[in-house]
């Protein structure tokens, strides 16, 4: 699972650049992928130590945000947690995500 995560965000990470410069991106997308890997907002620091003021972090947030809506669903979490990955604490309903996250961490420990 957490092999399929990184792939596709290599994947993705590929395709949001339309040009030759590396930091010419479209940030919302960038963004999509870090939700959907469940990053923090922190993750923009990342960026901007890359690419400076090219970031757009309006762009980039509404696009985590979006990550974020399919990273927080229960199956997603609790397959998160059985495959032995870190949950940050970036879901909405924090208690909840957390709780299944365990279970799934629970069943990978029980492997």
């Amino acid at each position: 699972m957490r092999l399929l995560l990184i792939l596709c965000a290599s994947l993705l990470g590929g395709c949001v650049s339309n040009s030759d410069d590396p930091c010419e991106k479209l940030w919302d997308q960038v963004g999509e992928a870090d939700g959907k890997l469940g990053f923090t907002e922190q993750r923009v620091e990342f960026h901007q130590t890359q690419c400076g003021i090219k970031v757009d972090e309006a762009l980039w947030e509404q696009g985590r945000k979006r990550g974020l809506a399919w990273y927080c669903r229960p199956e997603h979490l609790y397959l998160a947690g059985r495959s032995g990955e870190e949950y940050r604490g970036v879901c909405p309903n924090d208690a909840q995500a957390r709780k299944l996250f365990a279970q799934g961490r629970q069943g990978w420990t029980d492997q």
